[in-house]
């Protein structure tokens, strides 16, 4: 029998953890840099490191940011390194910047199974790079670079543009919201739980970061209202802000309600996580440690992957912001609606709510339109010259006269009626 030190039994304990993924669970996947003897080259990684220290001061200044925006810019900033074969940054010039930029240009033109990229990474990469170096341009030993190098990397009208229209993200309207979580199955604790992960996502509007990394005192099921702390919680740019239960959700307002009862009657406590993990869904002493949330979305995700095949579609638990901007759209009438709407999606405006969610297909566009051209649909002066005429306020052979009893002919018209008051 062999007896595990204190990393194999960790490495063994992480396992057993489903909702970690187990590829980076392997060490003897990669080279184990912490072994005894030493690998001066790693097989198949170009290593430049002449830049490493200006690198390392970006991502210092780069705290400011969320971990996924940082990323995102430094593997824009490698790549050009790369690009460079490492050439050290205080030596690059406009006809560096203007060379990559050609071939972002020529990216776009190649087909993605030839390795080409879409115009939004394009995007991003160009400006990526030209933040970096309007950083750079003021570090110490960088200020003779040239003040234009930024402006090599913007890229033509025509790859900058938008394309002309963008494929609308699937998303449930709140029909096939309900028919999800009442398929869902809920026999075992697990699955209750997911079928509760689901339903609190369509009820708050959170995303899969800030859902899973709920605790039991984020939640108040008294008041109908969720707090978002970005202190505590994996929450996009660390945004804090409190999220009242949205309307049209009652029914999947009660699973979220039940499995929190559920929770308390297994002991578990408001320092508790909300969602834990599989191996923590037993009964807790008094007094035990607390239950830390799970690390990734990967159980969210798997939960909205049973949940939409129950409707035969395939929703993303982002998809739920989506149908709830959908929502608003119906019922958020006035102004003030809608930026209360808005508000509890967590955006600051509402044009970031109308221009990124709940965005009309070509269909529902065209029958809109369909509709409009119909003149079934009256603006509120229509409404009030026809109102006018059938009042008979309005002088006989009148412009204003005339103009509503052509309003009012196409109205009886529509309705298939015949007589018009004359």
């Amino acid at each position: 029998m062999k007896l595990l030190d204190k990393t194999e039994c960790d490495s063994l304990k992480n396992c057993i953890d489903t909702n970690t993924s187990l590829a980076q669970l392997h060490e003897e996947n990669v080279p184990r840099l912490g072994s005894i003897g030493k690998i001066s080259v790693i097989e198949g990684v170009d290593q430049h490191v002449s830049n490493d220290r200006v690198i390392h001061d970006w991502l210092v200044y780069a705290g400011r940011y969320g971990e996924k925006t940082v990323d995102a810019h430094l593997a824009s900033i490698r790549i050009f390194e790369s690009f460079l074969d490492g050439k050290p940054f205080d030596r690059v010039s406009q006809k560096d910047a203007a060379a990559y930029r050609d071939v972002l240009v020529g990216l776009v033109k190649t087909s993605k199974e030839s390795g080409g990229l879409g115009r939004s990474t394009i995007r991003h990469r160009a400006s990526h790079l030209g933040k970096f170096f309007e950083w750079l341009r003021h570090q110490d030993g960088f200020r003779r670079l040239s003040g234009g190098i930024p402006d090599y990397f913007a890229l033509p009208k025509g790859i900058s543009a938008k394309n002309l229209q963008d494929t609308p993200k699937p998303y449930p309207t709140m029909e096939e919201t309900i028919a999800m979580v009442r398929a869902m199955p809920h026999k075992t604790i697990s699955e209750r739980r997911d079928r509760a992960m689901v339903a609190l996502t369509f009820v708050t509007g959170l995303r899969a970061g800030a859902l899973t990394s709920l605790r039991l005192r984020h939640l108040d099921v008294e008041a109908n209202e969720v707090v978002q702390d970005g202190t505590d919680m994996r929450a996009k740019n660390g945004k804090c802000f409190r999220v009242f239960w949205f309307p049209r959700t009652d029914e999947m307002q009660s699973v979220v309600r039940d499995w929190i009862a559920e929770m308390q009657r297994l002991g578990f406590v408001t320092r508790d996580a909300a969602f834990p993990a599989c191996t923590h869904l037993t009964c807790q002493k008094l007094g035990h440690k607390p239950i830390d949330p799970m690390r990734t979305e990967g159980a969210l995700s798997s939960a909205f992957s049973v949940a939409s095949n129950k409707v035969g579609k395939s929703f993303s638990p982002h998809s739920a912001r989506h149908c709830l901007a959908s929502l608003g759209d119906s019922l958020c009438l006035t102004p003030e609606r809608r930026k209360a709407w808005s508000l509890n999606l967590g955006h600051k405006t509402e044009g970031i709510t109308e221009t990124h969610y709940g965005k009309m297909s070509d269909g529902r566009r065209c029958e809109v339109i369909d509709d409009l051209r119909s003149r079934e649909v009256w603006t509120e002066d229509e409404k009030d010259l026809m109102l006018d005429y059938f009042q008979c306020k309005l002088a006989h052979g009148s412009a204003d006269f005339m103009r509503a009893r052509k309003l009012a002919r196409t109205r009886e018209g529509s309705l298939g009626c015949e007589d018009v008051l004359d």
